[in-house]
């Protein structure tokens, strides 16, 4: 029997972790415990830096980058996600999204670790700092809007829940639930780090193919991946733009979860059906 990789190996714990903080988390959102809550961000911390540690060890395993393939990306999205968390929850000392984005990161993670990876040489374009930055900070930007969607999900369930007269958020676990005004700010937080992280990834992106694609692929330009991403680069900028000039937070939250909708198109159907320089490796 051939041993199981390390990066398999380091996986495993970080799926154990991130399953021991989701728990608590949610243990924590029923029935507020300071040792719950303070064990469960331990564990997202723990759970983060093992995934990491995993993507690290899958880098050396493939002699490339460790989301070149569909699989990896996964890995490095549920990374983002529970990383993430950890910053909202500094920056806002509020554990109340715990419940609902580690196990989103549990499941990223789970679903990279059913099939092996397997070690082959990777393809020249695949090498270099300009494009592994170029991919972390697209997938930092996927994670962002992740974020900005689940955030914009619950403030238009909790705000339609007040307006009506509901109870949501005044007894019981509803009432740990995050306030109108800490999801408001934190989507801002949100959609301004996902349209930096996508500017500077766009915009190394476009040197590097400019670079290697064009003497093989003069209209790399045109692939519907390139032209998806502008797109979507456009429609938050119009969200963080109206969200300055005093635009609704209803609005923006209606929009951000559109969005993330467009961010799903790119990331799965564009990739796998309809671009062939952007395609997944196998």
């Amino acid at each position: 029997m051939a041993p199981v990789p390390s990066h398999v190996l380091l996986g495993i714990l970080a799926l154990l972790a991130y399953a021991g903080a989701a728990g608590l988390y949610v243990r924590n959102l029923l029935r507020p415990d300071v040792f719950a809550a303070r064990a469960a961000t331990s564990l997202a911390a723990a759970g983060a830096l093992l995934n990491l540690w995993a993507l690290y060890s899958r880098a050396a395993f493939l002699h490339s980058v460790p989301y070149r393939d569909l699989l990896g990306s996964m890995s490095l999205f549920g990374f983002f996600l529970g990383a993430l968390n950890l910053l909202l929850e500094v920056r806002h000392r509020d554990r109340s999204l715990g419940p609902f984005l580690v196990p989103a990161a549990f499941l990223l993670l789970l679903a990279a670790l059913l099939l092996p990876a397997r070690a082959a040489v990777p393809r020249p374009e695949l090498r270099g700092s300009v494009f592994a930055l170029h991919v972390t900070l697209n997938m930092l930007a996927y994670a962002a809007f992740a974020v900005a969607c689940a955030l914009s999900g619950l403030y238009l369930v909790v705000r339609r829940s007040l307006k009506g007269g509901g109870t949501l958020g005044l007894e019981g676990p509803a009432s740990r639930l995050p306030t109108l005004a800490y999801l408001e700010r934190a989507n801002r937080t949100s959609l301004w780090l996902g349209l930096t992280a996508l500017t500077v990834g766009l915009g190394l992106g476009i040197v590097w193919a400019s670079r290697v694609w064009k003497p093989s692929d003069p209209h790399w330009a045109t692939d519907p991946k390139v032209a998806v991403a502008v797109l979507t680069l456009l429609f938050y900028l119009v969200i963080v733009v109206r969200a300055l000039r005093g635009a609704p937070p209803v609005s923006t939250a209606r929009l951000s979860v559109a969005g993330f909708l467009l961010v799903l198109v790119s990331y799965t159907a564009i990739n796998l059906l309809f671009t062939r320089l952007h395609a997944f490796v196998s």
